[in-house]
């Protein structure tokens, strides 16, 4: 049995990998991918302008009040989706569900309220180019060390010497966007 130390060192190895740039063969163009990216752009675009709307209402309300009605909408469209996708929810098997799921798992919604909360309170302040480029970075960060881990259940991908080289380009952009006066 490996020491902590060891056991950290060997996790480290695993997550980096120095490897040359190579094209994944299991990504093809097709209809899948080009419709998951629509849905991602336009997802992207909704939370861009979700933080907007919120930080404007916040101006004419209470910084309280723009999430509590993000999430009071919001509700109600995925208790619809939710009903749809789940017949009613009779597709879960909830006793094996609650036996099975991470503990960590039922936690996502608190993430979630922290992001419209803290964009709600930030947008009217610095606004959006610079809220969304440090959020956009921070959003970067985590998703390469939960990659880079395997994190969550996440698929395990290393980072990659293309991978860091990009987000180190990706992170100059932020600094060139957030900085700038």
């Amino acid at each position: 049995m490996k020491s902590v130390a060891g056991r950290i060192i060997q996790a480290f190895k695993d997550s980096v990998a120095i490897e040359k740039p190579r094209i994944y063969a299991e990504i093809t163009f097709d209809r899948k991918l080009l419709l998951d990216v629509i849905l991602l752009m336009i997802g992207g675009t909704a939370t861009a302008l979700q933080g907007v709307v919120n930080g404007a209402l916040s101006d004419y309300t209470s910084p309280g009040f723009p999430p509590w009605l993000s999430f009071a909408v919001g509700s109600v469209l995925l208790v619809v989706f939710f009903l749809i996708d789940t017949r009613g929810g009779k597709a879960i098997n909830w006793r094996n569900s609650a036996k099975t799921c991470p503990w960590w798992a039922w936690l996502g919604g608190i993430p979630g309220a922290a992001f419209v909360v803290i964009i709600t309170l930030m947008m009217p302040i610095r606004g959006p180019a610079f809220v969304y480029s440090i959020y956009i970075c921070a959003k970067m960060v985590t998703s390469l060390i939960v990659d880079s881990f395997g994190l969550f259940g996440a698929k395990h991908r290393p980072a990659t010497i293309p991978r860091l080289v990009g987000f180190l380009i990706m992170t100059a952009g932020v600094l060139m966007v957030s900085l700038d006066k």
